[in-house]
């Protein structure tokens, strides 16, 4: 009769352990849950692209400055789908902010010296084209670790940035962010000094 005492009371402890546990399980569950949500893990998010990208201003002249970005690792980027959010104090030392997917600029040499436009910045690797052709207009291209954008000359400097050559100087400081369009997430974001 002990023995059967004991197992009742031993039976008796094991359903509310049990019931806690599924309680914890379900209660887990939902959290994991309201975590996706609220983390962007529902459905119709798309994902950024990743990569990794140098960027450089260069001054050439008291007249003239070239912005260059290379592509050194992670994801192919389709130009279509970047934006560049150009941020710098003007003058008066008010903020100012430029946005672009890239602009129309002529006054540009192809390998035969003959003058052409390209929309800037424009893809500098020959095996895809030359300056002027439509394959390596901004907009038109899959941008690939190893190639480098540039804005080619004054012209095409301030149609990216909205910047003068003239009104900037070496040691400036330039905020230059590129945004996927298709996810709305930064891509790329530094501050840039003149060089």
């Amino acid at each position: 009769m002990e023995k059967i005492k004991k197992m009742m009371k031993n039976e008796d402890a094991v359903s509310p352990v049990i019931g806690v546990m599924l309680m914890l399980v379900v209660t887990v569950i939902i959290a994991a849950i309201v975590s996706g949500f609220a983390g962007g893990m529902s459905d119709n998010q798309d994902t950024a692209p990743t990569a990794a990208i140098q960027c450089s201003i260069t001054k050439t002249d008291a007249d003239n400055a070239v912005l260059t970005l290379k592509h050194t690792s992670g994801d192919s980027l389709n130009t279509r789908d970047l934006r560049f959010y150009i941020d710098y104090f003007d003058s008066s030392g008010n903020p100012v902010q430029k946005r672009t997917q890239g602009a129309s600029v002529s006054g540009f040499a192809d390998s035969e010296g003959n003058t052409v436009s390209a929309t800037v910045p424009y893809l500098t690797d020959v095996k895809v084209g030359d300056v002027g052709d439509s394959e390596v207009n901004f907009g038109q291209f899959l941008w690939n670790p190893g190639q480098i954008l540039t804005t080619g000359n004054a012209a095409g400097f301030t149609a990216v940035t909205g910047l003068d050559p003239v009104n900037i100087d070496i040691g400036d400081i330039i905020s230059i962010r590129l945004v996927d369009t298709k996810s709305q997430k930064t891509v790329f974001d530094k501050d840039v000094r003149v060089q």
